[in-house]
């Protein structure tokens, strides 16, 4: 075929502080490109180190991803691996690393799956990974990236596949190289076929390490309703996930060859002008286009534009409640509307003008005015970004409404009261007309968010591009998504004149199906049936026909106190930054970044002797009776942005499963009160978080833009101060119902639930059914006295860091202290976590059922606990999990095939180091997977001592390089430094020390350790517990 005509490059719209440069073009085939040159990458690849040691793996830096629900596991992630997590790339001591990326979105997916072998797009995806005429080895991409310090990932949508990795810079052509046969000659063999199938069906029967299985997940059990309830003969009926019975079993029968319908199915879809490539590196961008044209050139072309379906029509037919169970408990009900495609309108963003308006949480609002009447606790509007909500064929608009039991209860009945609401609401909108204003405040808001963005993970941030770059102009790769520069008012019109009654699907997911589907079946014209993919029972009926002439019925005049939102007076105006007023005794360091010299005034900073901090530490400008301060000014990333941490601490917050249930109850209550005003600051680029962090206190985070976060913060101490006075009994009930509907959920993904149960051995916590007991017996009056118990003794530990300076940070922490109205607590008189210390020769056995009954998977959780935290034991163990890690996983999922998810990983509980092997299977029980796990750790020793030297060197760079990966934002830099905060330990140079460790590790000390701790101890049982979590088809 004749080459397509290049088109000329174009000049890409970036941010004044995006200091990456860009090149969009087009190659002779069709392809688009969009390449990236970085110039920091670029300066830290001259430094790097010649020592051509190449790195593999990926360790989670530092200790902590922050307190999460009870259901979750409280201790620290020390050197967890996920398998789709990034991988560290290699630096010289003392430089902070980024890496390189690349993503290839080619423009079909499971839209055009062939009805007789449904999941064929998520098949391929898998099978692409599997060798390729050029590199012919199944495990040849996967190994060069992970040897390079890389991972890779790909997902199938509805409309594209994004295929996408990250590297070490200076091996980012060999990955390309790689990376390019995907899309010129995979191989698709026959003998591969089989296992990835196994691969496939996994994905959507098997629990991963910390959630259930996709058919346990309510959001995919609708999604799958809704493609299945769809008009005959639509796009939208199809089953995209794929499983053994729709990628084997269904096509055998019917005579279907499935590896010539897949070489079929590839060759026909898979064209250069249907895909999208964007490119990350250190190069400068003459570099990357000759590889990019090099690498690319060979990719087929031919097949056209990429499939679309304007003519596809509404997928759903209006008027119609379906009625499902849900796995969880509670009762969510969603409104979805279907607008013809919107996708050459982004300039315009109409859809979002709506969900502005419908989803706001200001006075007035519809989740006001449903709060007040106690029939819900959320609402969430807007057309959601993936494949079945935005596509070429339709953009779906939903109302999500999280219904209370007054809500489902309210006549008449099954939550369809909120409804009447929505289309009041709706009716007062197209009475106001299209507010000009609103838009306004919207346009102001995406550009100050996109002018000041922090950087994302590199891996992330191309997987994004190429999924945008066919949906913008050239020239809009970037900021696409960002703009909004064409008021069309007449449009916003037309589509709110859409939101109709007649057109409305109603789909009720609720834990009360049972006893609202014999109703519901019994409507005229209604059906009961079985969804075949999920086995999910459904009802679907017609919405009773006065019901809906009431809804249409509505007027522009609300009388149920609906109002439009008011100006937000949470827009910043100024972005002025205060990195030129360094405060008395701080200089830049390496990276630009201020600190404060060492000495006193660090007030009981640790580090070891001669090593500095790759970031510069904060600074303590406060220490007093009731106080603690740290600032540190940011000169690195240079935004006007700001991050600030407070601890309350008071040993009131957790001293029983009452103070428990009470503090959660004021967090939630707090929540709640804020959200009017909270709701305000979200929307203008603030975000706040509170929540109980276990014996220690409470913790509140506030980040977003420094202009305005000051009056956020002061707004949140000033509503917790007053909080009893504002506490009436309707607001308690909602809030408390939320709740006890929270802990009835918790633990339902087995993994979560064996790592709960690990930690009730370890730790002194209150089970959540006593919580859950305390929450269920909560009194108003007795929360208002444990709040005054809770707030008479508070100690505050507070960390501000960003772009507010020294006399901002200490007015401000010193007006959230002035708010609280309680003395001091001494800081000695801080609680403290407390971790069981297991004796050596102890072995605990801990046996459930799963929470959910109708889950399958089972889980086994081996832990082996180290003794108390000291960075030599840590060194040598994050050493063996790197080690161990990758033959565990292909010990025992890849070869012994006990499930689909295996992990091994460091713990550290609250100053306590464990070694964990968790093992997550649909097909075999807890005691197998068990045995299984000691024979691998029992028979390891020996290929530990067989470990090659220079392997040994790639997994300690590897390590280093972890550690040393770079904080993508303030955001991250600030976590960091409050981990050591709030920890007690001060140690801002924890990673650093621990880097000059690791570049001592030996094989000798991995091997007396495996030896001592996994063999000899382990046959007389290590201090030890081993949690067996059992699904249905194992039991326990």
């Amino acid at each position: 075929m004749a080459a397509i005509p290049a088109a000329p490059p174009v000049a890409v719209v970036q941010s004044p502080q995006d200091k990456r440069h860009y090149k969009r073009l087009t190659l002779e085939n069709g392809l688009d490109v969009l390449l990236i040159h970085d110039p920091e990458m670029a300066g830290a690849l001259e430094g790097r180190s010649d020592d051509g040691v190449e790195e593999d793996g990926y360790e989670s830096d530092d200790e902590g991803d922050g307190e999460e629900d009870d259901e979750m596991e409280e201790d620290e992630d020390v050197g967890e691996e996920d398998e789709d997590e990034p991988r560290g790339a290699a630096a010289k001591p003392g430089k902070a690393v980024k890496k390189a990326a690349a993503a290839l979105a080619v423009g079909v997916g499971s839209f055009s799956d062939p009805d007789d072998v449904q999941g064929l797009s998520h098949y391929l995806e898998h099978m692409l990974f599997m060798g390729s005429e050029g590199f012919p080895d199944e495990n040849e991409y996967d190994s060069y990236l992970t040897s390079h310090g890389g991972s890779a990932n790909a997902f199938t949508e509805m409309e594209f596949t994004n295929y996408h990795f990250d590297v070490k810079p200076e091996a980012l052509r060999g990955a390309l190289e790689r990376f390019s046969q995907f899309f010129i000659a995979p191989l698709c063999k026959a003998d591969a076929l089989e296992r990835e199938v196994n691969a496939v069906d996994n994905e959507f029967t098997g629990a991963h390490v910390l959630g259930t299985c996709v058919q346990q997940e309510d959001h995919s059990r609708l999604a799958q309703l809704r493609a299945h309830t769809a008009r005959q003969g639509h796009i939208y009926r199809k089953f995209s996930w794929g499983n053994r019975k729709s990628l084997v079993d269904m096509p055998k029968a019917k005579g279907v060859d499935v590896r010539k319908e897949l070489l079929r199915y590839y060759k026909g879809e898979y064209s250069a002008e249907r895909m999208a490539l964007a490119v990350l590196g250190a190069q400068p961008l003459p570099e990357l286009e000759a590889w990019a044209r090099e690498l690319f050139a060979a990719v087929p072309s031919g097949a056209g534009p990429r499939p679309a379906f304007p003519l596809a029509g509404p997928p759903y037919e209006g008027g119609r409640l379906h009625l499902l169970p849900a796995v969880r408990e509670g009762h969510e009900l969603a409104a979805t509307f279907v607008f013809p495609s919107l996708e050459k309108e982004y300039r315009a963003k109409a859809e979002d003008y709506i969900s502005h308006f419908v989803g706001h949480e200001g006075a007035g609002s519809l989740l006001s005015t449903l709060k007040a009447r106690g029939w819900a606790t959320a609402v969430c509007a807007g057309v959601h970004d993936s494949g079945l909500e935005r596509n070429s064929a339709a953009f779906v608009f939903e109302v999500a409404i999280t219904l209370t039991e007054a809500g489902l209860a309210a006549a008449p009945g099954a939550g369809l009261a909120a409804i009447g609401l929505l289309f009041e609401y709706v009716a007062l909108l197209r009475a106001a007309g299209p507010q000009r204003w609103a838009y306004d405040e919207m346009a102001a808001i995406a550009a100050m968010k996109f002018r000041f963005a922090e950087e994302e993970d590199a891996c992330d941030y191309v997987a994004r591009l190429a999924a945008d770059m066919p949906h913008y102009a050239p020239e809009h790769a970037l900021n696409g998504s960002f703009l909004h520069d064409d008021w069309r008012p007449e449009l916003v019109a037309q589509m709110l004149d859409s939101l109709t009654p007649a057109a409305v699907r109603l789909d009720l997911q609720t834990s009360a199906f049972e006893r609202l589907r014999a109703e519901w079946a019994a409507q005229p014209g209604a059906q009961a049936s079985t969804e075949p993919w999920f086995n999910i029972p459904y009802v679907a009926a017609p919405v009773p026909g006065e019901l809906l002439d009431t809804w249409a019925a509505a007027g522009g005049s609300s009388t149920s106190g609906l109002a439009l939102p008011q100006h937000n007076e949470f827009i910043a105006t100024d972005f002025s930054l205060r990195c030129g007023e360094l405060a008395e005794g701080t200089s830049a360091d390496a990276n630009g970044a201020g600190h404060t010299n060492g000495g006193a005034a660090n007030g009981g900073v640790k580090a070891a002797a001669g090593v500095q901090p790759l970031a510069a530490p904060p600074a303590l400008l406060a220490d007093r009776p009731g106080l603690r301060l740290w600032h540190k000014l940011d000169t690195t990333f240079r935004l006007p942005r700001a991050s600030v941490h407070f601890l309350l601490a008071s040993p009131a917050t957790y001293d029983s499963a009452h103070a428990a249930a009470a503090t959660h109850a004021a967090v939630a209550l707090l929540e709640d009160v804020l959200c009017e005003t909270a709701y305000l600051a979200e929307v203008a680029g603030l975000s706040y978080e509170v929540w109980p962090e276990g014996r220690t206190g409470v913790e509140v985070r506030v980040e977003g833009f420094s202009h305005k976060l000051g009056l956020l913060t002061r707004t949140i101490f000033e509503r917790l101060a007053s909080l009893p006075a504002q506490v009436e009994p309707e607001r308690f009930g909602r809030v408390r119902e939320v709740l006890v509907r929270k802990y009835r959920n918790a633990n339902m993904a087995p993994a979560k639930h064996a790592a709960y149960l690990r930690l009730r051995c370890l730790k002194a916590t209150w089970p959540v059914e006593a919580v859950l007991a305390a929450l269920e017996a909560l009194t108003l009056d007795a929360l208002r006295a444990h709040l005054e118990r809770l707030l008479a003794r508070v100690h505050v530990e507070a960390l501000v860091q960003g772009n507010l300076c020294a006399d901002e940070a200490r007015a401000l922490a010193h007006a959230v202290r002035g708010a609280l109205p309680g003395a001091p607590l001494l800081s000695s008189e801080r609680p403290v976590e407390e971790v069981a210390a297991l004796p050596d020769g102890s072995a605990l056995l801990l046996r459930a059922p799963a929470k959910n009954p109708e889950e399958d998977n089972s889980v086994a959780e081996v832990y082996l606990q180290l003794g108390p935290d000291a960075l030599e034991t840590r060194k040598v163990f994050r050493a063996l999990a790197q080690v161990a890690g990758e033959p565990a996983y292909d010990t025992l999922r890849t070869k012994e095939q006990l499930g689909y998810s295996v992990h091994a990983s460091v713990r550290l509980t609250h100053g306590m180091l464990g070694f964990a092997v968790v093992v997550v299977s649909g097909v075999h029980g807890p005691a197998h997977l068990d045995a299984r796990v000691d024979a691998f750790l029992g028979g390891y020793e020996a290929a530990l001592a067989a470990l090659e030297p220079d392997a040994l060197e790639r997994h300690r760079a590897a390590l280093i390089a972890a550690k040393l990966q770079k904080d993508r934002g303030l955001a991250d830099e600030a976590s960091r430094h409050w981990e050591q905060i709030a920890s007690r330990r001060y140690n801002f140079a924890a990673r650093e020390e621990e880097v000059a460790l690791l570049r001592t590790l030996a094989l000798p000390q991995l091997l007396a350790a495996m030896k001592y701790n996994f063999i000899i101890l382990n046959l007389v049982y290590a201090a030890r517990s081993t949690i067996w979590d059992a699904g249905i088809q194992a039991g326990v």
